[in-house]
């Protein structure tokens, strides 16, 4: 190994250590808690992979390989871990400089410290790009198996449509169980307007934000790296279109797979080219290094109570109150909290409420409806009131 290459295999493995450090804590991602997680618990708890029904959980009815992975192993250190392989698969690609420079982003820093699934959904269409015939075809199963956007950038790889077959079964599952395979569009709930979710011109500016814009987490050192001696290819440029073609939400999440394309086609052979790889190794680990300070608290309960945003629908028990009070046979009615992953006990919420169902107590968070019942607890943190629903 050349002495670049065990340099940038070194700082390869301290970003991957920083990473884990965050990956170990507990979850604070706004997605994971509210559907990556909250859908991997509710399946186990129901024993069905069926869309939940309600305008809560609606992403429920995508592919949702990623959500059957977490009901039966730790999220964050999943999706850690197919972080590694998809910078595993960058190397294969483009050498140790390209992953480096691809896993050294902010971006995907942060996406592996989550329980999100787009780093597994990418794994899979860079393992697709690597591989040839019958590995292709698997590879692009499982990206399709794991997230809606992958149905399209597999075309990116291969124009015979292998992807659908992940979504598949899972469009089975919805028709059979929602009369709808393509659940939840065609609800009304207002999933076409995320094509300009902030907007057009946010939309149509989107290219120049991937790399200036802070909030994209990605930084231009990537691409000034590809600038020294750009490099196209029939893969990396469908992809970069199809991601501008895509709706307008999530920032730089979306563009992971063709910005490891990107690096994949770097030539790291200059100074300046090293020089920038480094200076992108040095933001990346400092970066998330600062930002994973906190999970060094180890009092878990703690940490939750002083990061969740119990303003924007957060829900943790943070002084006890539920544990030594809420008993296994009561069954709890949630109204407008919004995220439900920390919710530990019998629950079911309103978007999916049963009439049937006798619920013993009705939890409400902040701006919801008030009950003519007894108030029996009400806390000014967590912005939560709960009722005794007296027997009828």
């Amino acid at each position: 190994m050349k002495k670049p290459d065990r340099l940038f295999l070194g700082l390869l493995i301290i970003q991957a250590g920083v990473n884990l450090v965050g990956a170990l804590g507990p979850e604070l991602g706004f997605d994971a808690l509210w559907y990556h997680l909250s859908e991997a618990q509710l399946f186990l708890q129901r024993g069905s992979i069926a869309p939940i029904p309600g305008n809560l959980l609606y992403w429920s009815g995508l592919p949702r390989l990623g959500e059957l992975i977490y009901m039966f192993l730790p999220g964050k250190l999943v999706h850690w871990a197919f972080g590694l392989l998809g910078a595993y698969f960058v190397f294969r690609l483009g050498g140790m400089a390209a992953s480096l420079l691809w896993y050294s982003t902010l971006l995907v820093g942060w996406l592996s410290t989550s329980a999100y699934v787009d780093l597994i959904a990418t794994a899979f269409l860079l393992g697709a790009v690597l591989y040839q015939q019958k590995t292709r075809i698997i590879f692009l199963i499982l990206a399709g198996a794991s997230k809606l956007h992958a149905l399209v950038y597999g075309l990116a790889i291969t124009l015979v449509p292998w992807a659908i077959l992940g979504y598949l079964p899972f469009m089975v599952i919805n028709w059979q169980s929602t009369a709808n395979p393509v659940y939840p569009f065609g609800l009304g709930l207002g999933l076409e307007g995320d094509w300009f979710f902030n907007g057009f011109w946010f939309w149509l500016s989107r290219p120049i934000r991937l790399f200036f814009d802070p909030a994209f987490r990605v930084g231009p050192l990537i691409l000034l790296v590809w600038l020294l001696k750009p490099k196209f290819s029939k893969t990396l440029v469908l992809s970069l279109i199809i991601w501008f073609l895509m709706p307008g939400t999530d920032f730089g999440r979306f563009a992971l797979f063709p910005l490891a394309l990107m690096a994949a086609s770097v030539s790291v052979k200059s100074k300046v080219a090293i020089g920038l790889v480094l200076l992108q190794a040095g933001l990346g680990i400092g970066g998330r290094a600062w930002a994973n300070f906190k999970y060094l608290e180890p009092d878990k309960t703690k940490f939750l109570c002083e990061h969740l945003k119990f303003d924007f629908g957060d829900f943790y028990d943070c002084d006890g109150w539920f544990k030594a009070n809420i008993k296994p046979t009561d069954k709890m009615l949630i109204y407008d909290i919004h995220n439900l992953y920390y919710v530990d006990f019998p629950f079911d919420h309103e978007s999916w409420k049963d009439p049937a169902t006798y619920y013993t107590h009705i939890l409400v968070g902040e701006g919801g409806p008030e009950f003519d019942l007894p108030l029996i607890y009400q806390n000014p943190l967590t912005r939560v009131r709960l009722y005794l629903n007296e027997a009828e």
